[in-house]
Protein backbone atom coordinates (compact mmCIF):
# COMPACT_ATOMS: atom_id res chain seq x y z
CA UNK A 1 0.00 0.00 0.00
CA UNK A 2 1.25 3.01 -1.07
CA UNK A 3 -0.14 6.93 -0.11
CA UNK A 4 0.72 9.94 -1.61
CA UNK A 5 -0.13 13.65 -0.64
CA UNK A 6 0.14 16.56 -2.55
CA UNK A 7 4.30 17.57 -2.12
CA UNK A 8 4.57 14.32 -4.10
CA UNK A 9 2.59 15.12 -7.34
CA UNK A 10 4.11 17.27 -9.93
CA UNK A 11 2.53 19.81 -12.80
CA UNK A 12 3.65 19.99 -16.47
CA UNK A 13 2.16 21.34 -19.48
CA UNK A 14 -0.84 19.58 -21.50
CA UNK A 15 0.65 17.59 -24.53
CA UNK A 16 -1.18 19.87 -26.64
CA UNK A 17 0.51 22.97 -25.00
CA UNK A 18 -3.00 24.13 -24.09
CA UNK A 19 -2.94 23.87 -20.35
CA UNK A 20 -1.40 22.70 -17.63
CA UNK A 21 -2.14 19.04 -15.82
CA UNK A 22 -0.80 17.98 -12.09
CA UNK A 23 0.29 13.96 -12.27
CA UNK A 24 -1.05 12.11 -9.30
CA UNK A 25 0.67 8.87 -9.99
CA UNK A 26 1.79 6.95 -13.03
CA UNK A 27 3.05 3.24 -13.61
CA UNK A 28 5.95 2.41 -14.18
CA UNK A 29 6.85 5.24 -11.83
CA UNK A 30 9.53 6.50 -14.33
CA UNK A 31 7.35 6.66 -17.50
CA UNK A 32 6.92 9.20 -19.55
CA UNK A 33 3.65 10.35 -21.76
CA UNK A 34 4.60 8.38 -24.60
CA UNK A 35 5.32 4.70 -22.18
CA UNK A 36 2.81 4.86 -19.23
CA UNK A 37 0.66 1.81 -18.64
CA UNK A 38 -1.69 4.31 -16.73
CA UNK A 39 -1.66 7.72 -15.34
CA UNK A 40 -3.62 9.19 -13.11
CA UNK A 41 -3.81 13.14 -13.12
CA UNK A 42 -5.74 16.45 -12.25
CA UNK A 43 -6.07 19.22 -15.08
CA UNK A 44 -7.41 23.17 -14.03
CA UNK A 45 -9.51 23.69 -17.74
CA UNK A 46 -9.81 27.35 -17.61
CA UNK A 47 -10.81 28.09 -21.51
CA UNK A 48 -12.84 25.78 -23.92
CA UNK A 49 -10.75 24.29 -26.21
CA UNK A 50 -9.54 20.84 -27.55
CA UNK A 51 -8.45 17.33 -25.61
CA UNK A 52 -4.59 15.86 -26.33
CA UNK A 53 -5.17 13.31 -28.81
CA UNK A 54 -3.60 9.51 -26.81
CA UNK A 55 -3.58 6.89 -29.34
CA UNK A 56 -3.83 3.54 -27.83
CA UNK A 57 -5.51 5.04 -24.69
CA UNK A 58 -8.46 4.99 -22.78
CA UNK A 59 -9.77 7.42 -20.22
CA UNK A 60 -11.66 8.51 -17.71
CA UNK A 61 -12.85 11.65 -17.18
CA UNK A 62 -14.51 13.51 -13.38
CA UNK A 63 -15.68 16.85 -12.96
CA UNK A 64 -14.18 18.30 -9.28
CA UNK A 65 -15.21 22.03 -9.43
CA UNK A 66 -16.46 24.05 -11.38
CA UNK A 67 -20.02 24.09 -12.67
CA UNK A 68 -18.98 21.61 -15.17
CA UNK A 69 -17.96 21.07 -19.00
CA UNK A 70 -19.81 19.44 -21.92
CA UNK A 71 -17.71 17.38 -24.42
CA UNK A 72 -18.00 17.20 -27.81
CA UNK A 73 -16.66 14.10 -29.15
CA UNK A 74 -16.73 14.47 -32.81
CA UNK A 75 -15.80 10.75 -33.94
CA UNK A 76 -19.80 9.92 -35.64
CA UNK A 77 -19.35 11.46 -39.33
CA UNK A 78 -21.64 14.03 -38.07
CA UNK A 79 -22.09 16.88 -35.22
CA UNK A 80 -21.14 14.13 -33.06
CA UNK A 81 -21.95 12.77 -28.91
CA UNK A 82 -22.32 15.27 -26.64
CA UNK A 83 -21.63 14.54 -22.61
CA UNK A 84 -22.29 16.66 -20.31
CA UNK A 85 -20.35 16.74 -17.19
CA UNK A 86 -20.94 18.15 -13.79
CA UNK A 87 -19.58 17.77 -10.43
CA UNK A 88 -21.91 15.37 -9.58
CA UNK A 89 -21.70 13.38 -12.78
CA UNK A 90 -20.16 9.80 -13.03
CA UNK A 91 -16.87 9.78 -14.63
CA UNK A 92 -17.27 9.23 -17.99
CA UNK A 93 -15.36 7.13 -20.38
CA UNK A 94 -14.06 7.73 -23.73
CA UNK A 95 -11.04 6.97 -26.41
CA UNK A 96 -7.83 9.01 -26.44
CA UNK A 97 -7.91 9.16 -30.15
CA UNK A 98 -11.43 10.04 -30.04
CA UNK A 99 -11.26 14.24 -31.20
CA UNK A 100 -12.78 16.09 -28.36
CA UNK A 101 -13.55 19.62 -27.67
CA UNK A 102 -14.59 20.89 -24.27
CA UNK A 103 -16.97 23.82 -23.86
CA UNK A 104 -16.68 25.04 -20.15
CA UNK A 105 -20.38 25.51 -18.22
CA UNK A 106 -20.88 29.74 -18.06
CA UNK A 107 -17.46 30.18 -18.85
CA UNK A 108 -16.71 28.75 -15.45
CA UNK A 109 -13.37 27.06 -14.79
CA UNK A 110 -13.23 23.52 -14.04
CA UNK A 111 -11.04 20.96 -12.48
CA UNK A 112 -11.15 17.69 -13.18
CA UNK A 113 -9.82 14.25 -13.04
CA UNK A 114 -8.66 12.41 -15.56
CA UNK A 115 -7.61 8.47 -15.81
CA UNK A 116 -5.42 6.76 -19.07
CA UNK A 117 -4.62 3.32 -18.99
CA UNK A 118 -2.85 1.95 -22.40
CA UNK A 119 -5.32 -0.31 -24.13
CA UNK A 120 -3.28 -3.03 -25.23
CA UNK A 121 -1.84 -3.66 -21.70
CA UNK A 122 -4.09 -2.42 -19.34
CA UNK A 123 -7.88 -1.46 -18.67
CA UNK A 124 -9.62 0.74 -15.62
CA UNK A 125 -12.75 1.57 -14.51
CA UNK A 126 -13.41 4.78 -12.47
CA UNK A 127 -16.02 5.06 -9.61
CA UNK A 128 -17.13 7.57 -7.91
CA UNK A 129 -18.25 7.46 -3.96
CA UNK A 130 -19.71 10.09 -1.60
CA UNK A 131 -20.24 10.04 2.12
CA UNK A 132 -20.96 6.48 4.15
CA UNK A 133 -19.68 2.52 4.51
CA UNK A 134 -18.51 1.28 1.15
CA UNK A 135 -16.96 -2.30 0.20
CA UNK A 136 -15.32 -2.81 -3.46
CA UNK A 137 -14.81 -6.09 -4.17
CA UNK A 138 -12.61 -6.46 -7.63
CA UNK A 139 -11.86 -10.50 -8.25
CA UNK A 140 -9.80 -9.98 -11.46
CA UNK A 141 -7.92 -6.42 -10.09
CA UNK A 142 -4.08 -5.99 -9.60
CA UNK A 143 -4.44 -2.44 -8.53
CA UNK A 144 -6.74 -0.15 -6.84
CA UNK A 145 -6.29 3.53 -6.80
CA UNK A 146 -8.37 5.63 -4.18
CA UNK A 147 -8.21 9.54 -4.16
CA UNK A 148 -9.44 11.68 -1.94
CA UNK A 149 -10.54 14.77 -3.40
CA UNK A 150 -12.54 16.25 -0.42
CA UNK A 151 -13.32 14.74 3.09
CA UNK A 152 -11.63 11.69 4.82
CA UNK A 153 -11.82 8.08 4.20
CA UNK A 154 -10.71 5.26 6.70
CA UNK A 155 -10.04 2.02 5.69
CA UNK A 156 -11.13 -1.29 8.22
CA UNK A 157 -7.39 -1.54 9.17
CA UNK A 158 -7.36 2.24 10.04
CA UNK A 159 -5.45 3.30 7.32
CA UNK A 160 -6.37 7.31 6.97
CA UNK A 161 -6.44 8.82 3.17
CA UNK A 162 -7.26 12.59 3.90
CA UNK A 163 -8.07 15.24 1.54
CA UNK A 164 -5.84 15.60 -1.74
CA UNK A 165 -4.71 12.28 -1.01
CA UNK A 166 -3.88 9.08 -3.01
CA UNK A 167 -3.82 5.65 -2.33
CA UNK A 168 -2.72 2.18 -4.04
CA UNK A 169 -3.54 -1.30 -3.10
CA UNK A 170 -2.20 -3.75 -4.97
CA UNK A 171 -3.28 -7.22 -4.94
CA UNK A 172 -1.17 -9.78 -2.70
CA UNK A 173 -1.18 -12.76 -4.66
CA UNK A 174 -1.47 -13.24 -8.45
CA UNK A 175 -5.07 -13.54 -9.23
CA UNK A 176 -6.69 -13.14 -5.85
CA UNK A 177 -8.18 -9.97 -6.80
CA UNK A 178 -8.77 -7.04 -4.96
CA UNK A 179 -11.56 -5.86 -2.06
CA UNK A 180 -11.22 -2.80 -0.43
CA UNK A 181 -14.29 -1.50 2.60
CA UNK A 182 -13.63 2.16 3.44
CA UNK A 183 -15.86 4.73 5.18
CA UNK A 184 -15.85 8.30 3.71
CA UNK A 185 -16.55 11.31 6.65
CA UNK A 186 -19.62 13.61 5.52
CA UNK A 187 -19.35 15.81 2.08
CA UNK A 188 -17.01 13.71 0.68
CA UNK A 189 -16.15 12.67 -2.81
CA UNK A 190 -13.97 9.73 -3.09
CA UNK A 191 -12.90 8.66 -7.08
CA UNK A 192 -11.68 4.96 -6.93
CA UNK A 193 -10.10 3.25 -10.19
CA UNK A 194 -10.12 -0.51 -10.68
CA UNK A 195 -7.07 -1.01 -12.54
CA UNK A 196 -6.34 -4.84 -14.57
CA UNK A 197 -3.86 -5.53 -16.79
CA UNK A 198 -3.84 -7.81 -19.32
CA UNK A 199 -1.73 -11.48 -19.96
CA UNK A 200 0.87 -9.21 -21.73
CA UNK A 201 0.51 -6.27 -19.35
CA UNK A 202 3.04 -5.65 -15.69
CA UNK A 203 1.61 -5.92 -12.05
Amino acid sequence: MQIWSEQDFRTMPWKNGGGSTTELAIYPPDAGLDQFIWRLSTATVATDGPFSHFAGIERSLAVLSGDGMDLYLHDTGDEGEVAELRIDSAPFRFSGETPVVAKLLNGVTVTDLNMMSRREVCSHTMLRFGEGDHFVQAGEAQQILLYCHRGQVSLTDGTLVRSQQLLLQEENHAHEGISLQFTATAESDICLIIIRFSATGAS
